[in-house]
């Protein structure tokens, strides 16, 4: 009982954050607070671009060698699986936006122009990857919570290389958040349905 208590506080939380997340892109998108940042892609800054690509990595690899039989190996799982669902979004909601990102106009105002700046794949993917570990650790070890520090500082990375409008990261940032909190909830990987019994055993228990 005080377990489900516990569940249903945390949950309670989680859907709190979302909707403050929601509000802050509504007011950046409606209220006009787009605006472009001063270009700084390289030194700390330009080591955005590869983050997501190590994290996806480093987690495809536990994924793998872990297999679904262990608690670090099936959370691994979901958060492969909340980056693709994460990326699925992000590329058909850039298709239908067109917007311009803003290296290529000062307006933020610039949709169905062709673009893929609405909304940022790599903060919603980064914030897809590491929102599940954060989901079933939280709990055990609060210091967790600082993986959150990777999808801000993708927000600020992408910001800084003109890439995307402050409504484009608060948006990825949201989609990313929902990804890894809906397979969270799963009890199977979508990767491994093709897998008798959704599970994977990993490379750690074959050899």
């Amino acid at each position: 009982m005080h377990k489900q208590k516990r569940y249903k506080k945390q949950d309670s939380n989680i859907k709190k954050l979302f909707l403050i997340l929601v509000f802050l892109c509504s007011s950046t998108l409606w209220g006009g607070f787009d605006y472009k940042l001063k270009l700084d892609d390289k030194g700390f800054w330009g080591a955005h671009y590869d983050v997501p690509k190590y994290s996806l990595f480093l987690i495809a690899g536990t994924a793998l060698y872990e297999g679904t039989d262990s608690r670090i190996g099936n959370t691994a799982w979901q958060s492969l699986d909340a980056g693709l669902l994460s990326q699925v979004l992000t590329e058909g909601v850039k298709h239908l936006g067109g917007r311009l990102r803003p290296r290529t106009t000062n307006s933020p105002n610039e949709w169905g122009q062709g673009g893929k700046s609405f909304f940022s794949g790599h903060v919603s993917g980064m914030t897809a990857l590491v929102t599940p570990f954060i989901l079933e650790y939280q709990e055990d070890n609060p210091w967790v919570h600082l993986l959150w520090a990777l999808p801000l500082y993708q927000m600020e990375g992408r910001l800084k290389a003109q890439a995307h409008w402050q409504s484009d990261v608060i948006a990825g940032a949201i989609v990313g958040f929902a990804s890894g909190y809906l397979v969270s909830k799963r009890k199977s990987s979508f990767l491994l349905y093709f897998n008798d019994g959704h599970t994977f055993l990993g490379f750690k228990k074959k050899f």
